[in-house]
Order: structure tokens, then C-alpha cells, then sequence
């Protein structure tokens, strides 16, 4: 639970860049529904593992580390966010809808694999 803590942490300091301001609406919300699927798909992996599983992502090996899972995706988050940026409006909407159409696809996938987690309210 500190892990997901960190990672909102992490995210939502996004907000305090100046550059952030730059964007527009519809940018924000894709990132954000962007950082939305990471989260769960980070929920899902450490689940899964925890379930015996095995991790198919080739960069985090097998049976990575719940460290390991949110660095990279803390990093990801942190690439699309830096290289988007730098685009023009029309692009960086583009490109938010191909990385939002890549990770939902991944949580879409582990749903059907039963690579889930348990809905706590």
C-alpha cells in the first residue's frame, strides 16, 4: 500500500509544473486516464505475483520486485510526460491516445487472464 501511496505521490506533483499549465483539457484528461491505467495495471502485476504468476514483461524479469514494478512505471509515466510535452497539441493528443490505447490494452489483457485485484471500498 506505501508502494501505490508513492506512486500518487509521484504523480500528482506533475500538477506543480509549470508546463502542466501549457496543456489543454483534453491532454490532461488523457494523461491522467493514462496514469490511471498504469496504476492498475501495477495493482494487477503485484497481485498476480503474489498469485503465482509470472511476469511477461521482459524488462522486469520473471518474478520482479514490488520496488522494481513501481520504479519503472513511476519512470514511464515520468518519459511520457517529459517527451509529450515537448509537441505541439495535435501531436501530444496522438500520442496520448497510443500510450493510452497500449496500457489499456495490457489492463484489458490481464483482466481476461485473471491477472486481477480485489476492489476494496
Amino acid at each position: 500500500m506505501s508502494s501505490l501511496i508513492k506512486v500518487v505521490i509521484l504523480t500528482l506533483s506533475l500538477d506543480s509544473q509549470a508546463n502542466w499549465d501549457d496543456w489543454n483539457s483534453t491532454n490532461k484528461t488523457l494523461y491522467k486516464t493514462y496514469l490511471l491505467a498504469t496504476t492498475l495495471d501495477y495493482m494487477q502485476t503485484k497481485n498476480a505475483l503474489d498469485n503465482h504468476y509470472i511476469e511477461g514483461n521482459p524488462f522486469l524479469g520473471k518474478y520482479p520486485s514490488d520496488d522494481r514494478i513501481l520504479l519503472q512505471k513511476t519512470l514511464s509515466a515520468g518519459f511520457v510526460y517529459w517527451s509529450f510535452n515537448k509537441l505541439d497539441e495535435k501531436r501530444k493528443r496522438k500520442g496520448l491516445l497510443i500510450v493510452n490505447g497500449l496500457q489499456w490494452g495490457v489492463v484489458i489483457n490481464n483482466e481476461n487472464v485473471g491477472a486481477t485485484f480485489i476492489y476494496r471500498w
